[in-house]
């Protein structure tokens, strides 16, 4: 969305393409975010993981990025959730 202060991006585990299950969040400030490897939920080849864009022209508040995540969500109106972004593991050569 142009002009938007901030993203929440929505996300659940491996191969859950239902967006109500999509609980967990991660947050930033631009249009670029890097979930930490300890965040990614376990996957195995062929393993689909399905990612959910909202957009805030509001910055959450907290002092991390689930915190500013978790405030947006529950005290903010966001734009509707863009339509999935699905990686797909692949496999090593």
């Amino acid at each position: 969305m142009e002009g938007a202060k901030s993203y929440v991006i929505h996300y659940a585990n491996a191969n859950e393409s239902d967006p109500h299950k999509a609980k967990m969040m991660g947050y930033s400030e631009t249009n670029s975010w890097t979930l930490a490897a300890e965040n990614v939920p376990s996957l195995v080849e062929g393993d689909k993981f399905y990612l959910y864009v909202q957009t805030f022209n509001e910055l959450g508040e907290g002092s991390n990025e689930i915190e500013k995540a978790e405030f947006l969500n529950e005290n903010k109106l966001g734009s509707a959730w863009s339509e999935p972004i699905i990686l797909t593991k692949g496999g090593s050569n």
